[in-house]
């Protein structure tokens, strides 16, 4: 579902349109947070029990790895306003499109093996 939002987000051949972009942004947003909600509690399973107590737990982590996210992404949408507003959506949207499909290829890859 986060791959279909990413797709309906790019601006191909139909002027882009506010429906368009709720849609797509919200399709993104439900399952980008319901997948969230998943690998947290996926991580609870597998991470050390040191990591679960103190001042540095997964919590703390999981908040860091997000802030450095933000950061990435504030640099790639810099970047990809070099090249033009005419390209300015489409560009940010490839690295999310490229980290989709990677993670669904590698899930594919590795499904039987993360239980």
């Amino acid at each position: 579902m986060v791959c279909l939002g990413i797709i309906l987000s790019f601006h191909v051949i139909v002027p882009y349109s506010v429906p368009q972009y709720v849609s797509s942004a919200l399709i993104t947003f439900v399952a980008a947070e319901v997948l969230e909600g998943v690998n947290l509690s996926l991580l609870s399973r597998v991470m050390s029990s040191r990591l679960s107590r103190g001042t540095y737990n997964g919590g703390l982590l999981s908040t860091e790895a997000g802030t450095l996210a933000r950061v990435i992404a504030d640099g790639t949408i810099t970047l990809a306003g070099y090249w033009g507003m005419s390209r300015l959506l489409n560009v940010t949207l490839l690295p999310s499109l490229f980290i989709c499909v990677s993670s669904i290829v590698a899930t594919c890859f590795t499904y039987n093996s993360l239980y």
